[in-house]
């Protein structure tokens, strides 16, 4: 087990503890959001260009926001401008194999 591995997971239990609403989102959602940020065509997108990539999601955008927030705190993607009325999220910075590692925690719960 590597050290990031030992770290992503000692975050998610904070997290888990600390926030059980986010952990919660996290839990439900992080599938839908992956297919989302995997299924983007853009490097800059907000919540509703991610949500329009995922064939069947069983998340609404409000949800899909709060688990993105959840991922940036994460350090799965990074934010590029945080707005009122609107989250722009640098997807160059997407790392689909932290967010795999994430899920793999998440499922083994």
């Amino acid at each position: 087990m590597s050290s990031e591995t030992v770290d992503l997971e000692a975050i998610l239990t904070e997290l888990r503890q600390g926030n059980p609403q986010g952990y919660g989102y996290l839990a439900r959602y992080w599938g839908d959001a992956k297919r989302g940020l995997d299924n983007t065509d853009r490097n800059y997108a907000r919540v509703a260009h991610i949500y329009e990539s995922i064939p069947e999601p069983e998340i609404g955008t409000r949800g899909l926001g709060q688990t993105l927030v959840i991922l940036a705190e994460l350090d799965v993607l990074s934010v590029l401008t945080n707005r009122s009325n609107a989250t722009i999220y640098d997807l160059t910075k997407y790392d689909p194999a932290k967010l795999r590692a994430v899920g793999r925690f998440i499922d083994a719960r």
